[in-house]
């Protein structure tokens, strides 16, 4: 008697779900939530190398590339890196952070000059190549 009514439960608890076995298989895992953020880095030059600046901390550009690879494991789709450049930095170097924020995947790089003698700031816009022939540049068209 004991033994059936321990079997008559048995398969209740089956049917019900609390004893059902637990597939020990690999499962659908939750996507952590990526957060949007802005990223504010500040370049200047020091001796004879470009210096970055995030919040208080200073990195090389090796250091930088790999911060930024590592931050857009967190960040959503729509986070964007805003590169501030000192005046006295080459044209050339407004290129490197944007470069490098590409390579790790972010899609939304703006580049800005600060000027310290007067305080301000113009954004580098990287748009489509324009063709122009020498012709309409000596026209003025």
């Amino acid at each position: 008697m004991k033994r059936m009514l321990f079997s008559m439960l048995l398969v209740v608890a089956f049917f019900f779900g609390v004893a059902s076995p637990v597939n020990a298989g690999p499962g659908k895992s939750k996507k952590a939530v990526k957060q949007k953020k802005q990223i504010l880095i500040y370049a200047h030059r020091k001796g004879n190398g470009i210096e970055y600046v995030y919040g208080e901390q200073q990195y090389s550009g090796k250091e930088l590339d790999y911060l930024l690879g590592e931050w857009h494991v967190d960040a959503s789709k729509d986070s964007e890196v805003v590169v501030v450049l000192e005046d006295n930095l080459a044209l050339s170097d407004v290129k490197d952070v944007p470069a490098m924020a590409m390579k790790a995947g972010f899609t939304d790089v703006r580049a800005f000059v600060y000027w310290k003698g007067t305080g301000n700031m113009a954004e580098v816009w990287f748009g489509p190549v324009v063709k122009v022939q020498k012709q309409e540049l000596e026209n003025g068209k």
